[in-house]
């Protein structure tokens, strides 16, 4: 492992640490996705797993034969990420780096394939566009999940618009992603929604039982993270129509 964690945990961080994934997917959907671009890869790829948590996805790849580096600041989920490697039999295949997605130090043209699954909010999807095409070979591939609205945002309602105007105002619609991609000269591939039973059978089903812990617990800023992921399932709940999760794969011409 290279890398330092950023600064003391945080509540946030710590109540993550307790899921099973940090965010919205499920390793069938990864392989799924996975199978789709694998023909594009050359014969031994190195992938760089973006944000990768405690390693949902990395894993996964890994255990198709891929050479993965997990990049996160935090450096507890790279211990776990290196624990479940361990126990898959896949540690020759992964390696860790805590620093920020877009401070790895890897020279220009260095990655085959980047796979990032509900991380680049926190740099911003084109700025991630950015810091990808740079990395990645000539035909690499990005595999990238983001925070989409499936309608008209004049059509969403006021309630959800605030809520996401505070918490991520990058959401867009899948033409402006696409179209804010092809500004940057990446090639299309696939664009996928993640289905509603996925949210809820491997991402909030999961959090409902930490949300449950925490409650039970006497540590108040965990209490908080805690409240503000219940008004997040349930806006969710009420208005998936108008919104999800959409895995965006482009080529590096």
């Amino acid at each position: 492992m290279d890398g330092t964690d950023e600064g003391p945990p945080t509540a946030l961080f710590n109540f993550f640490e307790r899921m099973p994934r940090q965010g919205p997917g499920s390793a069938t959907v990864t392989a799924g996705i996975f199978n789709r671009v694998k023909h594009r890869l050359p014969e031994w790829p190195f992938a760089a797993d973006m944000g990768c948590g405690s390693g949902a996805a990395g894993i996964v790849l890994a255990e198709n034969g891929i050479r993965v580096c997990g990049v996160d600041i935090h450096l507890p989920f790279l211990h776990a990420f290196e624990k479940r490697a361990a126990d898959a039999g896949v540690s020759d295949r992964v390696e860790t780096l805590c620093v920020n997605m877009l401070d790895t130090g890897w020279p220009k043209a260095s990655v085959d394939l980047i796979w990032s699954e509900g991380a680049v909010f926190t740099v911003g999807f084109d700025t991630a566009l950015t810091e990808f095409g740079r990395l990645l070979k000539s035909s690499g591939v990005a595999v990238i999940s983001e925070a989409t609205w499936f309608q008209d945002p004049s059509r969403v309602p006021a309630e959800l618009r605030a809520y996401w105007r505070t918490n991520y105002e990058g959401v867009r619609t899948v033409s402006g992603n696409l179209a804010a991609a092809e500004e940057q000269g990446w090639r299309f591939i696939h664009a996928e929604r993640l289905a509603d039973e996925v949210w809820e059978t491997e991402f909030y089903t999961p959090m409902e039982q930490v949300i449950a812990d925490v409650k039970s617990s006497n540590d108040a800023d965990l209490k908080v993270i805690a409240a503000e992921c219940e008004t997040e399932i349930d806006l969710f709940r009420r208005f998936n129509a108008f919104y999800g999760y959409v895995y965006y794969v482009f080529e590096r011409p």
